[in-house]
C-alpha cells in the first residue's frame, strides 16, 4: 500500500480551539501546568494520555498553555478530526479523515492529529481530568 504525503499550510481563519496537545518535554510541562489549575477548571477538562503525549479537551478559556503546546480545533469538513488551529492539511480535510479512519481501523475517532509529530491520538476514551490521573500519567511518562 502506498501513501500520499500530507503537508500542512497556514489557515486563513484559525479554528476555534477545542483541545491542547503536547508531546515530549512539553507534555511533562503540561502535566505540571494542569496540576496547578484550580479544581473548578480541572473539573471542566477531559483528556487522554499516552507515551509522551497528552491531549486535553475543553473550552478554549480553560485549555492550558505551556511552551510547545499545539491547539487543535474541529474543521467542519472533517468533524472526526481535531486539527491544528493554525494549519490545514494539504489534501481535502474530509479525504484526510477517511484515510485516517482506514489507516487506523481499530481506534475510534475523534482523532487528534499532531501534525509536527505525524502522530494520531484517539480521543474517544477521554476521561475527566483529576489530579490522581495526572499524577499517574506523570509517574509513567517517559
Amino acid at each position: 500500500m502506498s501513501g500520499v504525503a500530507v503537508g500542512w499550510t497556514p489557515r486563513e481563519e484559525p479554528l476555534a480551539p477545542l483541545a491542547a496537545a503536547a508531546w515530549g518535554a512539553a507534555s511533562r510541562a503540561m502535566a505540571e501546568r494542569l496540576l496547578d489549575l484550580p479544581d473548578a477548571t480541572l473539573a471542566r477538562l477531559s483528556g487522554v494520555g499516552g507515551a509522551g503525549v497528552i491531549v486535553v479537551l475543553g473550552e478554549a478559556a480553560d485549555l492550558p498553555w505551556v511552551d510547545g503546546v499545539s491547539y487543535l480545533g474541529r474543521d467542519a469538513e472533517a468533524p472526526s478530526l481535531l486539527l491544528p488551529t493554525n494549519a490545514r492539511p494539504s489534501v481535502p480535510a474530509a479525504l484526510f479523515a477517511r484515510a485516517l479512519a482506514r489507516r487506523f481501523p481499530k481506534i475510534a475517532p475523534p482523532f487528534a492529529v499532531l501534525a509536527p509529530e505525524a502522530r494520531v491520538v484517539s480521543c474517544a476514551g477521554a476521561l475527566s481530568l483529576s489530579r490522581g490521573r495526572i499524577e499517574r500519567w506523570r509517574g509513567g511518562a517517559p
